[in-house]
């Protein structure tokens, strides 16, 4: 049980609830910093504590994707929703993502329609940014 777990030298809660989920298949979310950061960005929970965005993933995230949730969110942090980067571009949740960064046109479509468009020494005008991008102006700063 997790009071066991904790009562081990150098396990924490995070370090017992993945215990917990992997090895005996519970439904607990270990809440790293890629979790923390995540849950923050897409507005999942406004904790100022790992257990205050545990409890709050708990309560929102259905009961059928619980074991699995964090291992998803971990992965979604560390390798799209980066802490100095986030590869918002790559992002399938970016529509729904209040943190999301605008898109930028991709360059290949910028050559692409300037050479289209058959003006001699004039400058097509840029691809428009995705539906999604408008609402950079209403989305809240980055935690």
């Amino acid at each position: 049980d997790r009071e066991a777990l904790e009562s081990l030298p150098g396990v924490g809660r995070k370090t017992a609830n993945v215990v917990l989920n992997t090895a005996f298949g519970q439904d607990t979310i270990a809440v790293d910093t890629h979790v923390f950061r995540v849950a923050h960005r897409l507005g999942l929970s406004d904790g100022r504590t790992p257990r205050a965005v545990e409890e709050d993933l708990m309560r929102i995230i259905p009961p059928r994707y619980r074991r699995h949730a964090h291992h998803w969110l971990i992965l979604h942090g560390r390798y799209i929703c980066k802490a100095r980067r986030p590869l918002c571009e790559k992002c399938f949740l970016t529509d729904l993502c209040p943190s999301a960064l605008p898109l930028k046109p991709a360059a290949d479509s910028r050559d692409t329609e300037q050479r289209d468009s058959g003006s001699a020494g004039g400058q097509a005008e840029a691809p428009s940014p995705p539906a999604s991008s408008s609402r950079a102006k209403e989305r809240r700063k980055r935690p």
